[in-house]
């Protein structure tokens, strides 16, 4: 078998040399001409040591710039350098010669030297970094030009010569042999890889890891998906070489069914109600060889159903036959599987891919949710997405999560799904989500849906309910409710544990076909019944169970909620009851609304204030308050106060929107009195936009006279007379970490306050003896 370079290790030094010079044509002398890498050069070919060389260049490059134009051919051939250098170092070790220089356009030459440098081992590795160099470039190819980028590589020993003119002779004679390679009609790198690459598939080596997709309205995993593998250690080991030698080598089919085994055979019982996403290429679809019903077996022999899975196509695969592609989608679906659009976001195809697939879920790419906390357009585009997928009946799944402030940005929007490494690593067995990010999903619900705010557990609104064992045929079952009219739903169990439910107009849709009655009336109910019904249990708040009902598939969303206690039946809740309580606890929330701004009252203010000193995280409270409002509202009335009032929570909550986060908060306490949370490395850029905007605005408020004069005259709250400047706001912020109390943030923030307001004009102060409930503080 080859062996590849990495497995040499000469105690030569060695050297990794880029030029950084301007690209040079093929004509030029080359920078490995000179001192000192001539003498090196010079000196291996003369102990007989061997040098090769590896060619590097993109096909059809020249028609590749002319269609795109010259700057993002360069962009790519920079990148491509700079890929290329990066697996250079990474992947040619202990030589003592590796020089990488750049010539004309998108040619790169990569030239070794060292004892032991065999010519198997210089195609095999050249093989190896064209498949990995191609994996690279691939992300930038399709955000420049939404088209791949297909790669050559041609390898050729040197010769030695005599002299100087003899040694550049051989560099030219060993480019062009290298050059013809890659002109030649088969590609002579993958031969020694293709027998490895068979091996691979014929002993099973093809493993499966799982990340969770998690339900970031409702904080638990939602699904996993499956992650292909090579042999742990092998040349195959990464996906990208994995499906980039089988796309290049037409040996897509029997990859993906090696996937496809390894995937469910790993993955075991998902749980009621729990998912499991396979990545599928498109063309896999009306592959000839594909048996849907080896699928279907697998599914059987593991207790899977179709429902079970998510078929997963990415949008950077296309398929020639589009029609007989979706025609076989449609026929998946009517076997109950769901299907799944990857990567969109990326490319040219994805809105078109969306409208002809019509997916039950939108992949958003993880370019779209990079710095989603910080980037307002981002932001804009994943809302219209979001938006899209309700009017479409979709949901929309955010990956590569990666960051805390990610995750609560896309939960405070209201995506439905996420998955990233922040939130679990792929592994196997499968993973679950980290305590850290179910934390900050569970508060960020809370706090999106204060509105909605419920203490009232679901099992005080549950009733009793009507139960059958899952032995229970389905002929008993329909003359119960014939005789029961009044009762809608029945409550399948095992034990006492529920294990599905069977809903009036499910059965009546069921027996009221053809054969209906014949076929299910003395099978068991479990054929019948909804084996993923909504489960939660007794403790759950009202409003998560509210937002999980909602968000079922929509002829399950009136369906009963099963409601459990330590795993056992307890019973059912209705969506109706559900929407009931929370309206009325909605009616009592408006009640402490303030009823001028309509921001939060005391109650939310309270609540929003012990959600963020319980969740431990540093955080920032930004107390507001009018000066002069007083005599103001006495010289011009109580309208024009109101008015005054109205522009500083208009400004304030412009401030948290520009500088500011999503999840930040605006309270209004009353009067002229308003609280801010935020966090610390924003809090003093939304006071600075406070201040001043108020500054520039508060003098149109007043009259021609007053504004000419910048004062009026009037009482003080104690009754003393005198002049009086413009109304301005004065800003306090509390800073707090760790242990906090509210009585010692209402401590401080009374201290700041008062310093704040003898400043004079629109300022805010900041308390520096460190944030309340550090340790050393207390």
């Amino acid at each position: 078998m080859a062996v590849s370079i990495m497995d040499f290790k000469p105690r030569l030094e060695q050297r990794f040399l880029r030029t950084g010079k301007p690209a040079p044509s093929l004509g030029r002398t080359l920078s490995l001409f000179d001192p000192p890498h001539r003498d090196i050069l010079e000196n291996m070919l003369s102990l007989g040591q061997p040098v090769g060389v590896m060619l590097f260049e993109i096909q059809d490059f020249y028609m590749f710039s002319r269609i795109y134009g010259q700057d993002i051919s360069d962009a790519l051939a920079t990148a491509m350098e700079a890929a290329l250098a990066s697996l250079a170092s990474e992947q040619v070790q202990g030589l003592p010669l590796v020089l990488l220089e750049r010539l004309e356009g998108d040619k790169h030459l990569l030239v070794l030297g060292g004892v032991g440098l065999r010519q198997e081992a210089l195609t095999h590795t050249a093989s190896i970094m064209r498949l990995n160099l191609r994996a690279r470039l691939k992300r930038e190819a399709l955000n420049l030009t939404g088209q791949d980028l297909e790669l050559a590589v041609g390898v050729a020993r040197l010769q030695k010569g005599s002299g100087r003119k003899g040694l550049e002779q051989a560099m030219h004679t060993a480019l062009a042999d290298a050059h013809g390679m890659i002109r030649g009609t088969a590609n002579p790198t993958a031969g020694g890889l293709l027998g490895e690459f068979r091996s691979v598939l014929e002993t099973g080596g093809v493993r499966a890891v799982y990340q969770p997709v998690v339900d970031l309205r409702g904080g638990g995993i939602f699904a996993w998906e499956a992650l292909a593998r090579g042999p742990a250690g092998s040349t195959f080991e990464n996906p990208a070489m994995l499906f980039g030698f089988a796309e290049e080598n037409n040996l897509v089919f029997p990859l993906e069914r090696a996937c496809r085994a390894a995937a469910l055979k790993g993955f075991g019982n998902p749980g009621a109600g729990r998912k499991l996403f396979l990545n599928v290429h498109p063309r896999t679809l009306v592959d000839p060889q594909f048996n849907p019903g080896e699928t279907v077996r697998l599914l059987d022999s593991l207790g899977l159903e179709p429902h079970d899975v998510v078929l997963e196509i990415t949008e950077r695969h296309s398929t020639k036959d589009f029609s007989l592609f979706h025609r076989t989608l449609d026929h998946y679906r009517g076997e109950g599987y769901k299907v799944a659009v990857d990567d969109v976001g990326t490319g040219y195809s994805g809105l078109w891919s969306i409208a002809e697939i019509r997916p039950d879920f939108i992949k958003l790419d993880m370019s779209l949710v990079r710095g989603i906390d910080s980037n307002p357009v981002k932001r804009a585009l994943i809302e219209t997405f979001l938006t899209f997928s309700d009017k479409v009946g979709c949901k929309v799944v955010a990956e590569g999560i990666e960051t805390p402030t990610e995750l609560t940005s896309l939960v405070a929007m209201g995506v439905h799904y996420g998955q990233g490494y922040f939130l679990a690593r792929p592994g196997a067995p499968r993973p679950e989500l980290s305590p850290e990010a179910a934390r900050l999903i569970v508060t960020g619900n809370r706090r999106s849906m204060a509105e909605f705010k419920c203490s009232a557990p679901i099992g005080s609104h549950a009733d009793q309910a009507v139960q059958v064992q899952a032995t229970a045929n389905v002929g008993e079952v329909k003359r119960f409710l014939e005789q029961h009219p009044q009762v809608s739903s029945v409550a399948v169990i095992s034990g006492r544990r529920p294990v599905g439910l069977v809903t009036r107009h499910q059965m009546d849709r069921v027996l009221s076909s053809q054969y209906g009655l014949a076929l299910y009336t003395n099978r068991p109910v479990t054929r019948i019944m909804d084996s993923q019904p909504l489960i939660v249990d007794w403790n759950t708040p009202v409003e998560v169970v509210a937002q999980a009902a909602m968000n079922r598939e929509g002829y399950k969303v009136y369906d009963h909620v099963l409601v459990t206690r330590e795993g056992k039946l307890s019973g059912l809740a209705s969506v109706q009851k559900i929407l009931d309580a929370l309206a009325q606890v909605q009616m009592e929330l408006a009640k402490g609304a303030n009823p001028l701004s309509g921001l939060p009252g005391n109650v939310a203010i309270e609540r929003e204030m012990e959600s963020r000193v319980g969740s431990g995280e540093p955080v920032s409270f930004i107390y507001a308050d009018l000066d002069n409002f007083k005599v103001y509202n006495d010289s011009y009335g109580f309208k024009a106060g109101d008015e005054i009032i109205l522009m500083a929570s208009r400004i304030m909550a412009w401030a948290l929107r520009r500088h500011g986060s999503p999840k930040d908060f605006l309270g209004h306490v009353g009067g002229d009195d308003f609280v801010l949370v935020t966090t610390p490395d924003r809090a003093e850029r939304i006071c600075r936009a406070v201040t001043r905007c108020f500054k520039r605005l508060a003098p149109s408020c007043y009259g021609d006279q007053d504004r000419a004069a910048g004062y009026i005259t009037g009482k003080d709250r104690s009754g003393k007379e005198g002049r009086f400047g413009f109304v301005s706001v004065s800003l306090a912020i509390v800073d707090c970490q760790g242990n906090c109390t509210l009585d010692s943030i209402s401590h401080r923030s009374a201290e700041m306050k008062k310093y704040a307001k003898i400043q004079p004009g629109n300022v805010w102060v900041r308390d520096r003896r460190g944030p309340s409930g550090l340790a050393s503080l207390c």
